[in-house]
């Protein structure tokens, strides 16, 4: 049952909306009703409620505050907004609070009960992937995978492992592999590092978990198998009573891709080593089957590549594209962002993934990472906003994607740059105009508030830009400037210092003395006696 509020000070909108759609037939309560947001919060601490339904413009606390008290304190409920016309802007806010959705005044009934039925499409949605990851909590802890895992990857990596004694390490476990030919699968999370941004490390280790139940599971018919993991793949072992290509696994594979994303919503592809007899040909196959891979981190996600395609002379590395990196730059210094992805395009063709190693691929991208990384410092950006905290993990990041995936994330990485520039462009010739102003207007009483103002910027703002720009603060630039013209006018011996003073805008002649002093280590009479000598 779905228990649903009403929140309204209209008592006909609130009968109206319990009494004109039939919500028991549909397995929908009104659990509760209130006349504002202060009533609400009381039957919300006793009635556990899934949706709510609740105006805008409410005496004591209105729709907005209630939303976000809810949003807050019970995160799970459904919020919808009614509003009338006038009050868009209102629900637009109501949206940014966390609310669901939003209702116009007057709504019809049937537009009320279909905003209903698809929240209740959501929340049903997630208490199955609630109650799925419960299960495989209960699972995983409840399993002992250490030793099976353990197991499992040395009778695959390993290059001479005690077959016997593993074998019968399994069958302790429950694990068999009576038949004489054996294969291997492997799962490869589609573009693995945007899960990792998504979800917690737990989330993670059961989100693999649940794809070595699946993988087992999926195929546990037709064959004998068992599912480990290593380097944040999924390495199945397949046993059969008889020898079975490529082909014969290509439906398998099929639903097991389709398995996985019903279940876990997220796509793996899937690389498939050949069969041979004895159970040493493992390693053979896990090998096949991981190049398989390499060749689908060309071609894009969610693919199924087997060993045959893999198959024939190793890839021959080409030299780096040199040329096209210096084109990407010149491109980032014009800020024109057709030509930046232009020229990227070009970088990528020039590597000509089709025909060399990933791992060629791979050392390539990185330079070019690294040769922005370096611009970046030469033009004094700001790594942390384009490059992020570490780059340690930048590798990883590369050989967990797609190539569609990477050129992506440079050109995003290349128009931040970009966009730096272009703020430094601005800032310089913001700055330009503040020195111009200064130079011009150094003789009269000018402060930092007075330059702030005459070029439309903050006083702070102001002094940032000299403390970047000239690694100085406003007032000692403003003082050497007055100092440089005053050791100028000084060599007159007709000006008088106190005019001098007035002149280069100090009105107080003793303050004059101790700043020229300060730096220039000379009061202005010793300064202009040392010109005569």
């Amino acid at each position: 049952m779905i228990n649903v509020m009403i929140v309204d000070d209209e008592e006909r909108a609130r009968t109206g909306i319990r009494t004109l759609i039939d919500w028991n037939s549909r397995g929908i309560a009104i659990a509760a009703e209130a006349r504002d947001g202060v009533e609400a919060l009381e039957p919300l601490r006793e009635t556990p409620i899934d949706i709510l339904l609740t105006d805008i413009r409410m005496p004591e606390m209105d729709g907005l505050t209630l939303i976000e008290k809810v949003t807050e304190t019970y995160p799970h409920i459904k919020c919808v907004i009614m509003s009338g016309f006038d009050e868009f802007a209102y629900a637009q806010k109501a949206l940014a609070l966390g609310a669901s959705d939003y209702l116009l005044k007057p709504s019809r009934t049937q537009e009320i009960l279909d905003t209903v039925l698809r929240l209740i499409e959501t929340i049903e949605t997630e208490r199955r992937q609630v109650n799925m990851l419960e299960q495989l909590k209960t699972g995983f802890r409840e399993s002992f995978p250490l030793l099976k895992e353990k197991t499992l990857s040395r009778l695959v990596l390993s290059e001479n492992p005690p077959y016997e004694r593993s074998l019968s390490n399994l069958t302790i476990n429950g694990i068999e592999f009576p038949y004489l030919f054996f294969g291997i699968v492997v799962l490869q999370i589609d573009n693995f590092h945007t899960l990792q941004r998504t979800y917690s490390h737990e989330d993670i280790e059961l989100f693999k978990y649940g794809m070595k139940n699946i993988a087992e599971e999926t195929l546990a018919g037709p064959f004998r198998g068992a599912a480990f993991e290593h380097q944040d793949d999924i390495v199945l072992i397949l046993n059969t009573e008889e020898w079975i290509g490529a082909e014969t696994l290509l439906p398998y594979a099929e639903k097991l891709q389709h398995n996985i994303r019903s279940y876990l919503k997220f796509s793996v592809s899937i690389g498939i080593g050949s069969f041979d007899k004895q159970v040493s040909h493992l390693r053979t196959s896990y090998s096949e089957a991981v190049r398989a891979l390499d060749l689908r981190y060309f071609i894009g996600t969610e693919k199924i590549v087997d060993y045959t395609e893999a198959m024939g002379d190793e890839p021959a590395d080409t030299s780096y594209p040199l040329a096209q990196e210096k084109a990407i730059l010149q491109a980032v210094m014009t800020g024109d962002a057709a030509e930046i992805r232009a020229k990227l395009q070009q970088f990528h063709a020039a590597l000509k993934p089709e025909g060399t190693s990933k791992e060629h691929v791979l050392k390539s991208t990185l330079a070019l990472v690294f040769a922005l990384y370096r611009f970046c410092i030469e033009k004094n950006l700001n790594t942390t906003e384009v490059f992020g905290q570490d780059l340690t993990e930048l590798t990883h990041i590369l050989g967990h994607s797609s190539m569609d995936y990477i050129l992506q994330s440079l050109s995003d990485t290349l128009l931040k740059i970009t966009e730096q520039m272009n703020v430094k462009k601005n800032s310089n010739k913001l700055f330009e105009s503040v020195l111009d102003y200064i130079q011009k207007n150094y003789h009269k009483d000018i402060s930092r508030e007075t330059v702030a103002r005459e070029v439309f910027i903050t006083p702070g703002y102001l002094s940032l830009l000299f403390k970047q720009e000239m690694k100085t603060s406003f007032l000692d630039y403003l003082h050497k400037i007055r100092t440089d013209r005053a050791c100028e006018l000084l060599r007159s011996r007709v000006l008088r210092i106190s005019d001098i003073a007035h002149d280069v805008g100090y009105n107080d002649e003793k303050y004059f003395y101790q700043v020229f002093k300060k730096y220039t280590g000379m009061t202005p009479s010793q300064y202009r006696n040392n010109l005569s000598d």
